[in-house]
């Protein structure tokens, strides 16, 4: 019996200890115990478990139910796992949530690979997280997934820079108020190196 009440006082205390942040009151506890295995599960994978809490308490603010909660919370996790098979265990969080992203726009992780490792020398972690950042951006605007992905990976393989990219993003912005179709954009802008205004 005693030995029993030491085994159930250890496993409380290894549970209050794998759950960084208490979850949101309006959740029920079922779906606690769920997302306290899912997180812990990332965790083991070497996923950081700051943006799975995270994601929680955007589904709570947003008003989704538990379900929906629990479900955006795997997919996070699923990504970030992806990511950091790609990226390394090395890569730190903003690169790791950058990659993740991409995959949930719809980049392969062929691609993402290609892109984070290209023939020649590779970006550096600021400049990577900047591109798939970038990426990302794109495929929000409407720019096809394929064309998005060539063009990052074009402009990584000719070693642009994080202003080159930033400079993209924005171009393409402002040519999508002007009228111009962003595949379009996309197109003339990595056209050039310097990452300046179409023609």
């Amino acid at each position: 019996m005693r030995y029993l009440s030491i085994l159930v006082a250890c496993t409380i205390a290894a549970s209050l200890g794998a759950q960084e942040r208490p979850f949101p009151d309006r959740i029920s506890s079922t779906t606690k115990t769920t997302l306290d295995r899912v997180i812990d599960s990332a965790r083991v994978a070497g996923v950081p478990s700051g943006p799975l809490y995270d994601k929680v308490s955007e589904g709570v603010l947003k008003g989704a139910d538990d379900d929906r909660i629990l479900r955006a919370v795997r997919a996070l996790a699923h990504e970030l796992s992806a990511a950091r098979v790609v990226l390394g265990p090395t890569a730190e969080l903003p690169l790791l949530s950058a990659g993740a992203s991409a995959l949930h726009a719809g980049v392969s992780q062929a691609d993402l690979r290609r892109i984070a490792k290209p023939s020649g020398p590779a970006p550096d972690a600021g400049t990577l997280t900047t591109a798939l950042v970038t990426l990302v951006d794109l495929v929000a605007k409407r720019v096809p997934l394929g064309l998005a992905t060539s063009s990052i990976q074009s402009l990584v393989d000719r070693r642009a820079s994080d202003r080159q990219f930033t400079e993209l993003r924005s171009g393409v912005e402002q040519d999508i108020l002007a009228g111009r179709a962003p595949d379009a954009s996309v197109t003339a802008r990595v056209k050039l190196p310097s990452g300046g205004p179409p023609p």
